[in-house]
């Protein structure tokens, strides 16, 4: 009797995997991320998702003892565990097989100093946002990642889920027509019951007069992290929440809405590139997270390949974006430009 082949829903030509394909694993390092960290544990994750890095060093304490227990309890040998960065630029940038790239997850404050450290070195770069403290820190680093022609990756890791990236596809495509309104919402609830002064319940950042808004609070009772997105065209909208990512809502011009899946046939190669596991099957935060991390990683093995993963330009941006936001708020919400 002929075996029949499995028909699969949707599509799996184009879904990520762990193959190597002849090139070598990077050696990677961290900073920050120590005990019961959750950023720590994230950032680790991402880089084991789909094959592309070996873990091979880092710094997870200023105090060089509680930095070597927590390295240890991860695998790493003792000599590549260190207790403050300048160091393990130095040391690791004399070894022949030292890191290749480096994970930054420390404060914001602390970034521009740190990168600015290995990149000299000729030491690749991921780092968590805020990309830094302050505009001036910000410039300065894409400065010396100019220089120093390293590569360079912001984990803006909602930027990096499938159907986000299918929404992208959407509109490049201009199948929502002009964009009339961009509404953006994100809602925690954190700090709820914090009680100080002159707090405000919530925060509202308006942009262009006719083109959104992005409403962030962490006093939302309930909130957990609800970001949703939603942007309205002259042909169209679009329509994604966090809390169901393998959907995405699209609506045409006097059409009836349809909710497009993750990994069906009806995604673009751009969308369906960024999914491990088949339709019908969810994904998440993690798999979001380990996008850039792989693309970071095809990145260092192909440098005139643009990948899709945002950069030192969208993290001097989102800093430019803050600062500006707070300048308006304290001129009494006067429009500021960027």
């Amino acid at each position: 009797m002929k075996k029949k082949s499995k028909i699969a829903f949707g599509r799996l030509d184009l879904l990520r995997n762990d193959t190597l394909n002849n090139k070598n694993k990077i050696r990677i390092g961290f900073i920050g991320g120590g005990p019961n960290s959750f950023i720590g544990y994230t950032h680790r994750l991402s880089a084991r998702f789909d094959n592309k890095f070996e873990f091979v060093a880092g710094i997870f304490s200023k105090d060089k003892k509680k930095s070597k227990s927590f390295g240890s309890s991860l695998g790493l040998a003792d000599d590549r565990c260190y207790s403050d960065y300048k160091s393990m630029a130095s040391a690791e940038s004399k070894r022949n097989d030292g890191i290749q790239a480096l994970g930054i997850m420390t404060p914001s404050g602390d970034h521009y100093k740190i990168a600015k450290a290995f990149i000299e070195k000729g030491i690749h770069i991921i780092c968590d946002k805020p990309l830094t403290a302050t505009v001036e820190d910000a410039v300065k680093l894409k400065k010396v990642i100019l220089k120093n022609k390293i590569v360079f990756a912001l984990t803006h890791n909602y930027s990096s889920y499938p159907m986000l990236r299918e929404a992208k596809n959407i509109i490049s495509n201009h199948k929502l027509g002009k964009i009339n309104l961009i509404n953006v919402e994100y809602p925690q609830g954190y700090t709820v019951g914090v009680k100080k002064k002159d707090e405000k319940a919530t925060l509202k950042w308006r942009l262009d007069k006719k083109r959104g808004i992005i409403w962030v609070s962490s006093a939302a009772t309930g909130g957990e992290n609800g970001l949703k997105i939603r942007v309205y065209g002259t042909k169209g909208s679009i329509e994604w929440l966090q809390d169901d990512p393998n959907n995405l809502k699209f609506t045409e011009l006097d059409k009836p809405m349809k909710v497009i899946t993750r990994a069906s046939k009806l995604v673009s190669n751009f969308s369906l590139s960024s999914s491990r596991i088949a339709a019908g099957h969810p994904e998440g935060f993690f798999e979001a997270f380990a996008n850039i991390y792989s693309e970071f990683a095809d990145q260092i093995h192909n440098k005139n390949k643009k990948y899709s993963f945002p950069t030192i330009d969208d993290g001097v941006a989102g800093i430019k974006f803050i600062y500006a936001a707070k300048k308006s708020s304290n001129l009494n919400s006067k429009w500021v430009k960027i």
